[in-house]
């Protein structure tokens, strides 16, 4: 799926909107002591960090305006001939801010330098009123529970960590592994994170929120700040009418700065759980890593990088619906009713109850299951100032996990591996101090594995597979419901789904006195894939026969495009050419429309089945 946005504004005023997706602005007016303004004033905006300036020339009405640098503190020195200049320190930038710092000369020799102190003002008037910035002060400093910064999002008003409402357990495998926010009442689906300007992603069936198997977005030091937009904001937005989390992670300065940390969360101290049988459970969590930035050359080229270590071994506190051990004997409420041969393997599928007696053959189980977790994270970040009219970054970010996670059953478990990257480029020319191009490509990726498993040695319902979900007196194994907590695999073993995102955006901006005139285009192309290798009525396709069926799909002239909100309907197979990004099912047609039934299927075979 590729999608082509363009966007184009014409504004009038001082509040500059650029570049705030990953930088911020400085624009303000330089006047005499009178008032009266000055026009052709060298103006010059220092990056502290890192010794990039950008040098502008003040418009007949004093004005100028340095749109998209980079976040940090600045300082701004005016002068012209015949008077003293004047230089303001102390000037911090957010991501999305527009700082307005005016300058006033004095008549005076040249060489006379007046320095003010910035001093901060207690109202907020350059960023939009509808953002929602959380920075760097916050998130290195505001306690957290497993270092997942995103769970400072809900700072802002109109936001909900949705994520201990999501369903899941055995037979669920469509729910994200990260934390979901609901903004605005909107489905935590719909928003889109980016970092650095680039969409960074999470991999399931339907879920896209970033995040690892530990349940959290780590990388705190490696985070600068993010900013939250919501509902009605610009064109330079857009994709999805959620949040949108702009993340802009730290780079290197002209000092050498660095940190190493290890945090130790254990059971020591711990109470027991109500459902707690025998010894208290183990917990052990290690969160640990560094970081390190520096110049590699002072005021031209830095370098940053972070990692960050998340293990965690926790015995679970789980309190099993099983049959209870009458039942497993053929008696259920003092009635014998017998158990059938077929099903006297499956009772090993639950564990045996040593918890009380609820009635109609059920009773509960207590036990303490392992979870396992282990997540690494890593970010490098190069920044290059080729010229006082170029500067140059890229960034290269990837987060790598695994989890072993029983369900309410402990004779089920679940694992997932997870493995998210994200790579941008960012480019950024200075025509003149009134024309400005920024151009960015970026690539997402994410790769997510989903199966279940049990320790129980049972033939599967299909010779040579293992044993699949079992629900009994509920709905189907996808949904989990039951009167006994599920047992078996899981109905979406062994589903393995990849998203792949090529971005490319480029803006061009104009400025002339209080006239602002944006141009941008971005294009973003989705490439997923989600393999089962379970299709067909339980049947497991190789590798190749899955060619041969995307093979057969290209030649075939109808396809069925199956979607449960839109039931099945047949489309020419040009209008049908390639799988979407929503990941329907699509059934091969025959080359022959008379060999074609309308189920789907051929005269000579089952539906052939691939999946985008």
């Amino acid at each position: 799926m590729v999608i082509i946005r363009l966007a184009v504004l014409s504004l009038a005023g001082t509040a500059l909107l650029w570049g705030q997706v990953v930088g911020a602005s400085i624009s303000g007016t330089v006047r005499d002591e009178t008032g009266s303004s000055i026009a052709a004033a060298a103006v010059s905006v220092h990056n502290v960090e890192t010794g990039a300036q950008r040098k502008l020339v003040t418009d007949d009405a004093g004005r100028y305006s340095a749109p998209s640098i980079a976040i940090g503190r600045y300082t701004v020195s005016a002068e012209k001939p015949g008077f003293a200049s004047q230089l303001k320190t102390g000037i911090e930038l957010v991501v999305g801010q527009n700082a307005v710092v005016d300058l006033t000369l004095p008549v005076g020799e040249i060489k006379q330098v007046i320095t003010v102190e910035a001093a901060s003002s207690p109202v907020n008037q350059s960023t939009q009123q509808i953002s929602g910035l959380v920075d760097e002060h916050q998130i290195k400093e505001l306690p957290l529970n497993g270092r997942s910064y995103d769970e400072l999002v809900t700072l802002n008003p109109g936001i909900v960590n949705y994520t201990y409402e999501r369903s899941g357990g055995v037979g669920t495998s469509s729910s994200s592994v990260g934390n979901m926010f609901a903004v605005s009442g909107r489905r935590p689906q719909e928003n889109l994170f980016l970092l650095n300007g680039v969409e960074f992603t999470g991999a399931s069936v339907i879920n896209n929120t970033p995040g690892g198997t530990s349940g959290e977005l780590l990388g705190v030091d490696a985070v600068r700040e993010f900013n939250v937009v919501t509902d009605t904001y610009g064109a330079e937005y857009g994709k999805r009418p959620g949040a949108q989390v702009s993340i802009v992670t730290a780079s290197g300065t002209n000092s050498l700065h660095g940190t190493a940390y290890e945090f130790l969360r254990n059971s020591a101290l711990d109470a027991r759980n109500f459902f707690d049988q025998g010894s208290i459970p183990e917990f052990q969590r290690n969160t640990f890593g560094g970081t390190l930035g520096g110049p590699i050359k002072k005021n031209k080229l830095f370098l940053f990088g972070n990692y960050e270590g998340f293990r965690q071994h926790l015995g679970l506190s789980d309190v099993t619906l099983v049959p209870d051990n009458a039942a497993r004997t053929g008696v259920i409420n003092g009635v014998k009713v017998g158990v059938a041969p077929a099903v006297v393997p499956l009772l090993g599928l639950w564990p045996v109850q040593n918890g009380p007696d609820l009635g109609s053959g059920i009773g509960e189980a207590f036990s303490h299951p392992p979870q396992s977790v282990r997540e690494d994270f890593g970010t490098t970040r190069l920044d290059y100032n080729l010229s006082q009219n170029d500067t140059l970054f890229g960034v290269y970010t990837v987060d790598d996990s695994f989890a072993n996670t029983p369900s309410a059953n402990p004779l089920s478990s679940v694992i997932e591996s997870l493995r998210e990257q994200v790579a941008s480029v960012q480019e950024q020319h200075v025509f003149s101090p009134t024309l400005l191009n920024t151009a960015r490509v970026g690539f997402s990726r994410a790769s997510y594995f989903f199966t279940g498993q049990t320790p129980v040695d049972l033939p599967g319902w299909v010779a040579g597979d293992p044993i699949g979900a079992v629900v009994i007196g509920g709905g189907t194994a996808v949904n989990a419901a039951s009167s006994i907590s599920g047992a078996g695999t899981n109905a979406g073993s062994n589903l393995h789904a990849v998203r792949n995102l090529f971005t490319y955006d480029d803006h061009v901006g104009y400025f002339h006195g209080i006239h602002q005139i944006e141009a941008g285009c971005g294009s973003s192309a989705c490439r997923p894939t989600t393999c089962w290798r379970r299709i067909n009525m339980g049947r497991r396709r190789s590798a190749a026969s899955l060619r041969s069926c995307r093979a057969r799909f290209r030649r075939s002239r109808w396809c069925l495009r199956r979607r449960r909100w839109a039931g099945d309907r047949w489309k020419p197979r040009d209008s049908c050419r390639t799988p979407s990004s929503c990941a329907p099912i699509w059934i091969c047609g025959s080359d022959s429309a008379s060999n074609r039934r309308m189920d789907g299927t051929s005269r000579t075979g089952a539906p052939r089945i691939i999946r985008s």
